[in-house]
């Protein structure tokens, strides 16, 4: 850890969403080695305050706010009061995210389609509008999309449409934001070792036989990857699609 606020992104905060576990937590530990104050949001609470805790006894600020990204007010607060906290935003990465189970088109359930779309892409809408006041200029608006939005698979349409609508919102979103000097891009894992890709029964047995590696994507390279693309390395990238999917999407 960088306790010593040395790094790409020293002494700038970085908020992520869905921090308590997965991507989200691998990229809260990696923005925390970098040299960055980490504000972290997740529904799951305890986790959330088990990550802030090891982040600070590494030597990091760290802050948590337990937030439901598909409400708006509870978004909105949660965001401020990390700023007010630990400060303006350098980069937010709208990480939250749900999976939903393979049925066909004609099995599709109202109340699960309504539910992906509001965490996977009404959550990112309204996790990068509760920020983007508190972005200064050549601040960064991240979003996790999906190789599935890409190449996508069948029988998970709810998924698939979200990931689809947020890799179009971050290129719309980085036009409109360009004459801020605000990037706006997506990183677009492939079949990732976390908790919600195992949660799913028989999710993991299909997708890997797409994956020509035959193997996970570690949340550790989606991680190096999102650092990437808050940082000034990457400062003439925006409006890009970025994927980390072990040649998915080759095929």
């Amino acid at each position: 850890m960088n306790a010593a606020g040395r790094g790409r992104l020293a002494g700038r905060v970085v908020l992520v969403t869905g921090a308590a576990s997965g991507i989200g937590r691998a990229t809260a530990v990696r923005a925390a080695a970098e040299g960055a104050h980490v504000a972290g949001i997740d529904v799951a609470g305890p986790a959330l305050d088990t990550l802030v805790a090891e982040l600070g006894a590494a030597g990091s600020r760290a802050a948590g706010r337990t937030a439901d990204v598909t409400d708006p007010d509870d978004v909105t607060a949660a965001v401020a009061e990390l700023v007010a906290e630990l400060g303006g935003l350098h980069a937010v990465f709208a990480n939250a995210g749900t999976l939903t189970r393979r049925v066909p088109l004609d099995a599709v359930d109202l109340d699960e389609w309504n539910r992906v779309l509001a965490v996977d892409l009404t959550g990112v809408m309204l996790t990068f509008r509760a920020s983007v006041a508190h972005l200064g200029d050549g601040g960064v608006l991240l979003a996790c999309g999906s190789s599935l939005a890409i190449r996508p698979g069948t029988e998970l349409l709810s998924y698939v449409v979200a990931k689809a609508g947020v890799h179009a919102m971050a290129r719309s979103l980085a036009l409109e934001l360009a004459p801020r000097g605000i990037r706006v891009n997506v990183v677009a894992p492939g079949l990732a070792d976390t908790p919600m890709s195992r949660g799913i029964e028989g999710h993991v047995e299909l997708g890997l036989a797409s994956v020509p590696t035959g193997r996970f994507v570690d949340v550790t390279d989606v991680a190096a990857m999102a650092l990437h693309l808050m940082s000034d390395d990457a400062r003439s990238v925006t409006g890009s699609v970025v994927t980390v999917d072990a040649g998915r999407t080759a095929v």
